[in-house]
């Protein structure tokens, strides 16, 4: 649990802690807005999306928003924070033709506070400073900047994040973050939009943390770009296959994924480099937060008397445990520039496990609540399936659905688990800032932002 009293000592206080008593599984999506809007599994089709032409790729088309679901009235200003740096520049080329998101304010450090956005930034992305935020004045970090803001997009570095981003969530703003300081926390929502958006249920808990409660403040992370990647095509087979067993990745990282300026050139030109510090240890336990459900347990009563219904109910990411899952990682950095390639090999818990056949179409036929709900930045299909042997590859297929979604191909029998399989993801894309744009949509759609 984070330190919140070092956040606002006079004001900011945890509750006593309570001990649970009695375990059970909660429906997450009554919990968000009284309508179950999981996507039940469903026969999946005979054929298999692939995308060996152009013509392929422009012929998706997204599902109408479900019924019942507003999309909002009226702009909703949102700030950035680390606004000068590769992700915030990102979230800024993004939100910058974004149709519900308008940025009002920008926040990096106290060199570049009082410059103009244009004069303040290094910018790196292959279009021009959008117009709306060349003249918008940089300011620091600090939540009176962002006073008009309902949400606040956190690209920051993670060696101030963690201060930075309480800081906001005590001032009462949605904090939507890209960086890893609170995916371990417990009360944190660990959320890739396309697989577990039913986690951001833990939301009104984490506000009570707080005394008086927080009304419309919250932190929501979203994973490391390269466990981001994989888990989707994961997630689906789960979906229609039941529990997993085991998995193991190999990834092929992208240089982006070091942030800027990177890799020394001459440690990765002609090169694989067959380490990245901390990277196997993040995938292995954040698949188990993202691919796992919510428990709820009921605390005994104030007097003693047990569980008796009327105690306080707490909710917990139970990290798989239901079905242990194991994974085993391998982390290499390779001269690509964006695109992080894994190769994936997963044994079902279901006896006989599926054919690859079946993977390859439960994939095709994998829809995310983000998409159904008509998430504007949501992709219009989570997974393309290949079936040239060659597919996908980083310079081909890393800008499908402008990086939105994710590319498998070569499914096939794997002779020591069940099925082996190849991701490419965009790891600048859903793997960075448009998952945290995203699970932001989403949490406008399912009333957890207050507007």
């Amino acid at each position: 649990m984070p330190d919140f009293a070092r956040m606002s000592p006079t004001k900011r206080k945890t509750r006593s802690p309570k001990r649970a008593v009695s375990d059970r599984t909660v429906d997450v999506d009554l919990l968000l807005d009284g309508t179950d809007i999981a996507t039940p599994t469903a026969s999946v089709p005979a054929t298999i999306l692939v995308t060996d032409s152009p013509s392929v790729r422009s012929s998706f088309t997204s599902k109408p928003p479900r019924t019942g679901m507003q999309h909002p009235s009226a702009p909703i200003k949102v700030g950035v924070l680390g606004a000068t740096g590769t992700v915030g520049q990102r979230f800024i080329t993004l939100l910058s033709a974004h149709p519900w998101f308008v940025v009002d304010a920008l926040g990096a450090s106290p060199r570049s506070a009082g410059k103009p956005y244009r004069l303040a930034v290094n910018w790196k992305q292959s279009t021009p400073v959008p117009q709306a935020v060349r003249e918008v004045v940089v300011r620091e970090c600090k939540p009176e900047f962002f006073a008009e803001c309902k949400i606040v997009f956190s690209g920051l570095d993670a060696d101030v994040a963690g201060e930075i981003e309480e800081a906001f969530r005590a001032a009462d703003l949605a904090v939507f973050s890209n960086a890893k300081n609170f995916r371990r926390d417990p009360h944190v929502p660990l959320i890739v939009p396309l697989v577990n958006t039913s986690h951001l249920a833990i939301i009104p808990q984490q506000q009570t943390l707080f005394s008086p409660p927080l009304k419309s403040g919250f932190i929501v992370t979203n994973a490391n770009c390269s466990t981001t990647g994989y888990v989707i095509p994961l997630a689906a087979m789960e979906r229609a296959f039941g529990p997993l067993e085991a998995v193991m990745v190999t990834t092929m990282q992208a240089i982006s994924g070091a942030g800027y300026p990177g890799v020394a050139s001459l440690d990765i030109m002609d090169n694989i480099i067959p380490y990245i510090s901390g990277e196997e240890e993040k995938i292995e336990w954040e698949t188990l937060k993202i691919l796992g459900g919510l428990t709820t347990s009921e605390a005994e009563d104030a007097d003693g008397n047990g569980k008796t219904g009327t105690g306080t109910t707490t909710m917990a990411f139970d990290m798989h445990a239901a079905h242990p899952l194991r994974v085993s990682a391998s982390c290499n950095r390779v001269p690509v520039i964006d695109g992080h390639t894994e190769c994936v090999s997963v044994r079902f818990a279901r006896r006989p496990p599926p054919s690859p056949q079946q993977v390859r179409e439960a994939l095709a036929a994998y829809t995310p609540d983000a998409q159904t709900l008509g998430c504007p930045s949501a992709p219009r299909h989570a997974v393309v399936v290949h079936e040239e042997p060659d597919r996908p590859q980083p310079r081909l297929d890393r800008y499908y659905q402008d990086g939105a979604g994710v590319s498998v191909g070569r499914v096939r029998q794997c002779q020591v688990l069940d099925v082996k399989f190849v991701v490419l993801a965009n790891n600048v894309s859903i793997g960075a800032a448009t998952s945290s744009i995203i699970n932001a949509e989403y949490a406008v759609l399912k009333n957890v932002v207050q507007l």
